[in-house]
C-alpha cells in the first residue's frame, strides 16, 4: 500500500483511497434538482407520447429501410432493454487461456510499528 500526503488535507491516505473507512466522500448525497431541470423533465414526459408516435410513423411509413429499421429497433431497446452482448474469450488459436496464480504470503513483523 502507498502511502501519501494529499495536497488540502495533512492526513496520510492510501492512493486511491482518499476517504478514510466508513466515511463517504460525498456525505450531502446528489444534489437536489432545480425548479428548471423539474419543469423540463415535466415537458419532456408530457411530449412522450408524441415522440413516440414519431418513431412509429418512421418505422411505418419511413422513406428507407435504414430510417425504418433504427425506429424500430430504439421501440424495442426502450421497451425490453438493449441485447446483451456476447463475450468468448481465447487463447492462441482458438485453443485455451494460459494461465498461472501465484499466492505471495507475506509475514508482517508486529514489533516493526
Amino acid at each position: 500500500m502507498t502511502i501519501k500526503k494529499t495536497a488540502g488535507n495533512s492526513k496520510k491516505t492510501a492512493t486511491g483511497r482518499p476517504f478514510s473507512a466508513g466515511k463517504s466522500g460525498n456525505p450531502s448525497g446528489r444534489p437536489k434538482k432545480t425548479a428548471e431541470q423539474i419543469t423540463l423533465e415535466a415537458l419532456c414526459k408530457a411530449k412522450t407520447p408524441d415522440a413516440l408516435d414519431t418513431i412509429v410513423e418512421i418505422m411505418q411509413r419511413g422513406e428507407n429501410e435504414r430510417n425504418r429499421l433504427a425506429a424500430a429497433q430504439y421501440i424495442i431497446d426502450r421497451a425490453h432493454g438493449k441485447a446483451p452482448q456476447a463475450l468468448e474469450l481465447s487463447g492462441r488459436d482458438g485453443g485455451a487461456i494460459d494461465h498461472t496464480i501465484t499466492f505471495v504470503r507475506r509475514i508482517i513483523d508486529p514489533s516493526a510499528g
